[in-house]
């Protein structure tokens, strides 16, 4: 995982304290029929100072993105959103004793998600869900070929 000196790890904490967001992505239960996979966190820093994000960036191993908006007063805007569950967890626990108490309160709930999702996978539930979509394709593609028998 990611090496970080403690004074690296305070500078995380005071930017992401300042300038972060964390997020939890829940998307997928609301989007595929097939998903019942536990919500995902994430962190995200948005800022139009580049140097700021790449410092970030460089530290957390996880390229940033440029987006097409520019800010009202036509600054570019750097975007760093980290997904990945392991490293979010990582970096989550390192910054949580540094953190204030609003933020830490949202910093346990993503933990708390993720230590779910661990737990979800352990017991299968990727498998479960790989299977469920599997069926679903299945009734589909069937559905969709007696159509074209059924119109041809």
């Amino acid at each position: 995982m990611l090496v970080l000196t403690e004074s690296q790890i305070t500078w995380i904490a005071g930017i992401l304290e300042g300038e972060g967001y964390f997020g939890i992505d829940n998307r997928s239960k609301n989007r595929y029929d097939t998903s019942k996979s536990p919500p995902a966190p994430y962190i995200r820093l948005v800022m139009t100072d580049e140097d700021v994000v790449a410092k970030l960036s460089n530290l957390v191993d996880k390229s940033y993105f440029i987006p097409q908006r520019k800010t009202l007063k036509g600054k570019t805007v750097y975007v760093l959103s980290i997904g990945n569950r392991e490293k979010v967890l990582f970096i989550l626990e390192k910054i949580l004793p540094h953190m204030g108490k609003r933020r830490s309160e949202r910093i346990k709930e993503c933990i708390s998600y993720i230590n779910e999702w661990k737990e979800w996978v352990e017991n299968g539930g990727r498998v479960e869900n790989a299977k469920r979509a599997n069926q679903i394709g299945q009734l589909k593609r069937s559905k969709s070929q007696d159509m074209t028998v059924l119109m041809g």
